[in-house]
């Protein structure tokens, strides 16, 4: 799944446009940190799981937060993987020569 696809599916069920935009803006800031190498994969990672504990907090204010841990490791992944995967085919797009 893409980047921004998985993104608009996590966001989802939060209406306050500015709390969306800063969930967004976050994402973007911890993908470009990475893409740029400032951040290696185990920081990105638990920056993740801890941006999605927070924001599954806020959907779900009254579930027992251990379920939310196990449920945000497992949103932290799915992101994990989509900026990798975004991140790899930025740089091999920058290296290839074009056809």
């Amino acid at each position: 799944m893409s980047l921004h696809t998985l993104l608009l599916k996590f966001i989802e069920g939060i209406t306050d446009a500015s709390t969306r935009a800063d969930i967004v803006s976050t994402f973007s800031v911890l993908t470009e940190a990475y893409r740029a190498g400032r951040i290696d994969d185990q920081t990105l990672k638990k920056a993740l799981k801890e941006l999605c504990l927070d924001v599954l907090t806020e959907k779900h204010p009254t579930t027992d937060i251990e379920l939310l841990k196990s449920e945000a490791e497992g949103w932290a992944e799915k992101f994990y993987r989509a900026i990798r995967a975004k991140t790899m085919r930025e740089r091999y797009g920058a290296i290839l020569p074009p056809e």
